[in-house]
């Protein structure tokens, strides 16, 4: 859509939203959470729109330090890295309907949870990296540890398949005390070490990811994992840890499009659950739950206008939001919006939004539409 309208505009064409990506935060992030254990290596994971950064933005910046992957989670992501002429090797990690597999022999590696998947990659994909996906407590996609042994056996029945690691995923690892985060460690030994026994020849073994890395024990976690899937983190959300200083990649601009005065009484957006109790100037933002604003956010979010905080009025519409500018007297159409800060401590960051919803930091970032622009600075 916006090819579309670039095209028919030519050069007047005006992006009425955009997100910025600082390069300079994702490559600090990069290289400090590289330095954590010189004994785990940096995979960036860029699956859902590398967290609602935006896909391509992001893996040109990563692909720079030839990480030894970058993780997605479907084919299509993948194959529009490929596309990109990404040249890091790229790992699948989520669910893929096998008859894709069938088509064309793929330059990509594969998270394998079930034999299906591996009898059509050992026909369809010769010679493809493959992943062993253990279950070791989630419950998600994955081997159980009880079925590992049978699945192994199988494994020798497929010899166009190269097992490149052995991996799994944290329910939860904000603690290495968590009795569930060291029963799943204990699991992942156990399937580690069944690996060897049946002669696998793998190099990489991965359950790290961000929360891990920066919660869990250094030296107890290299002994399980030489690879760390790291999302979150990589985008400079580290909630309170201070292992390591993150700064935030994306924040996320506006402009306004109209202002109106409103007198005592009158009411805003749908069902009317703002009242102006005061006479008040409120701003119209093109953009609504549709695009970024997670709706959560009515009567209780704040953006920024020329520096100053002004709260969301009435409820977020589809592709309109009203906010406050009583307090900016300097307010006017067209002025800058800054939707999403990423100086953590204003209250409109990833996270204190996410607070201020009653959720996730991952569930604001995702909202993030892909038709608006991502322009790294």
């Amino acid at each position: 859509m916006r090819n579309i309208i670039r095209k028919f505009l030519g050069r007047t064409y005006y992006p009425l939203n955009r997100v910025e990506i600082n390069k300079k935060n994702l490559i600090s992030n990069y290289l400090q959470l590289s330095k954590i254990s010189n004994k785990i290596k940096i995979a960036p994971v860029l699956k859902s729109n590398a967290y609602g950064h935006g896909l391509l933005a992001i893996a040109k910046i990563v692909d720079e330090f030839a990480p030894p992957f970058i993780c997605v989670d479907s084919l299509y992501e993948a194959y529009e890295l490929y596309m990109a002429k990404i040249k890091s090797k790229i790992l699948i990690m989520g669910y893929i309907d096998p008859e894709n597999l069938k088509v064309k022999k793929l330059p990509f590696s594969y998270a394998v949870y079930d034999l299906k998947l591996l009898e059509v990659i050992n026909k369809y994909q010769k010679g493809a990296g493959v992943h062993i996906k253990v279950d070791t407590g989630m419950n998600r996609l994955g081997i159980k540890i009880n079925d590992l042994e049978a699945f192994f056996t199988q494994l020798r029945n497929f010899p166009d398949i190269t097992v490149e690691g052995i991996m799994s995923h944290f329910a939860s690892a904000g603690n290495g005390q968590d009795e569930a985060v060291k029963l799943q460690l204990r699991n992942f030994n156990k399937a580690l070490s069944l690996a060897k026994k049946f002669a696998i020849n793998f190099k990489l073994s991965h359950i790290a990811s961000s929360s891990s890395l920066l919660n869990l024990d250094s030296n107890s976690l290299e002994k399980v994992s030489n690879l760390a899937r790291v999302g979150l983190a990589l985008y400079g959300i580290n909630g309170e840890n201070t292992k390591v200083k993150l700064k935030p990649v994306l924040s996320l601009k506006s402009r306004i499009v109209q202002i109106k005065d409103l007198v005592i009484g009158e009411k805003v957006g749908y069902n009317g659950t703002f009242k102006a109790i005061k006479p008040l100037k409120i701003g119209l933002l093109p953009l609504g739950y549709n695009d970024a604003i997670d709706r959560r956010l009515s009567n209780k979010g704040v953006v920024l206008v020329n520096g100053k905080q002004c709260k969301i009025v009435g409820m977020v519409s589809m592709n309109i939001t009203g906010i406050d500018l009583t307090n900016v007297d300097s307010a006017k159409e067209d002025d800058e919006v800054t939707v999403i800060s990423n100086n953590s401590k204003d209250a409109n960051s990833i996270s204190n939004l996410a607070k201020t919803a009653n959720t996730i930091p991952y569930d604001i970032l995702v909202r993030i539409s892909s038709s608006i622009r991502r322009e790294v600075i």
